[in-house]
């Protein structure tokens, strides 16, 4: 552990102490109880600097408060990721500038970005490491990452600066990071020798990258296990299948879990030891309604944000407890998350770049609203929707981006296209083959 490491567990034990304190013990009642003071006081600053709920409250369409949890799932809208991308402005904080962007894009491939506050963050790292404490994990622990390099993507002074900050953050924490865009089996092992070499106490990864790794580096079981690691931690998709947690929880041979959020919202949920997920309810009002075997998410924030996340249509269904009722205010439990399972590229020399590649290549670009990666015959290409052709300094910045991950993909093609190609169901996959 690095002497930053140790300082940052110092500093964050006793908000971390409050938060276990807070949540252990609390019965039904006392839970519903505290969502609603909670609700209540984040919807009257709301309702005070967000313009599009002051005209509706204003308007007599909404209340000023609401009287149980009930009132407020049925007579607020749900909020989509189109009124997001359309009323971006309307629905965000007046109450003092954003410190930065959230720049989302993952599964759904429709890119937004949403103003934040770094005060978020801090109310949120405490559910962060009391999740991570179920494990025996701390703020001084080393890490190890398997995970995209968006910080290496950056162009110009800036996109320096930003890859040189992040280096040193990583050695002050005793962090490191291995690239997970390139999931060929040698690049697999090369990672799996940077991972032996650094001796970490956990590890986080992309789901997917967690999934080929093991089955990559089988005969690596002994030097692995020898590392003596508190936990696997996937996150950011789920796993490709069932047996995945248990191929990496022998492989390694400590538990697996998962983390369950978006960049939208941050950490809602995390599995604990051998159980589900638990629900950070203190910092996020969950609902769930049925949807045929599954129940679909809509998520309301707690705390202060630039962006309040007012019933928001998170995207993703998950499965409950047997037993739940159809629909849920105020969930608790998450017993697995459904999909949210990223696909990946292959390109025609052989290498699989993870579909997060292009994520983090083109959710900069604010024209973009949606976009799909198109493979076949060897062929690469992102179709996409915009109001107007891509500038000739947008594409090249995409371009750009992709040909740092892998020389072929400087000359993709970006085509403009009036709509996406859908599944039977309906949904837009982030990768086709045509």
């Amino acid at each position: 552990m690095t002497l930053t490491g140790r300082t940052r567990a110092l500093l964050y034990a006793s908000s971390v102490d409050t938060r276990r304190r807070d949540y252990d013990g609390a019965s039904s009642p006392s839970r519903v109880a505290a969502q609603l003071a909670a609700l209540n006081v984040e919807w009257t600053r709301v309702t005070q600097t967000v313009p599009y709920y002051r005209r509706l409250v204003a308007g007599g369409q909404l209340p000023a408060s609401f009287a149980s949890l009930e009132e407020f799932a049925t007579r607020v809208p749900v909020t989509t990721r189109a009124d997001v991308q359309s009323g971006l402005a309307e629905r965000t904080s007046t109450g003092r500038s954003p410190d930065f962007r959230r720049m989302t894009g993952g599964s759904t491939s429709e890119p937004v970005q949403l103003p934040a506050w770094s005060s978020e963050n801090v109310f949120t790292r405490a559910d962060t490491w009391w999740a991570r404490s179920w494990y025996g994990i701390t703020p001084a622990s080393r890490l190890y990452l398997l995970w995209g390099h968006s910080h290496l993507l950056g162009t110009g002074t800036m996109g320096w600066v930003r890859a040189r900050r992040m280096e040193l953050s990583d050695l002050l924490l005793g962090y490191h990071r291995q690239s997970a865009y390139d999931m060929r089996p040698e690049k697999l092992v090369e990672a799996a020798d940077a991972l032996i070499r650094f001796r970490p106490d956990y590890v986080i990864g992309y789901s997917v990258a967690l999934a080929r790794f093991a089955a990559v580096n089988e005969g690596r079981r002994q030097a692995l296990r020898a590392l003596g690691l508190k936990a696997v931690v996937g996150a950011a998709e789920a796993f490709p299948t069932p047996e995945s947690a248990e191929r990496l929880g022998d492989l390694f041979g400590c538990p697996v879990g998962m983390e369950y959020g978006s960049v939208e919202t941050g950490l809602i949920a995390h599995t604990e030891p051998g159980s589900d997920y638990r629900v950070f309810w203190r910092s996020y009002l969950v609902e769930a309604e049925r949807r045929g075997a599954v129940w679909r998410l809509a998520v309301t924030s707690l705390y202060p944000r630039c962006f309040p996340l007012i019933r928001y249509d998170i995207g993703d269904e998950v499965t409950l407890a047997e037993g739940s009722a159809d629909t849920v205010i105020g969930l608790t439990r998450i017993a697995r998350v459904a999909g949210r399972c990223n696909d990946y590229v292959s390109l025609n020399d052989g290498t699989v770049l993870h579909s997060e590649v292009f994520t983090h290549a083109v959710r900069p670009c604010r024209d973009v609203k949606a976009y799909q990666i198109v493979q076949g015959g060897g062929a690469v290409r992102v179709d996409y929707l915009a109001d107007a052709p891509l500038s000739e300094e947008a594409a090249a910045a995409i371009r750009e981006r992709l040909r740092r991950v892998h020389p072929s993909l400087a000359a993709i093609p970006l085509s403009r296209v009036d709509d996406l190609r859908r599944t039977i169901a309906g949904k837009t996959r982030m990768v086709i083959t045509a």
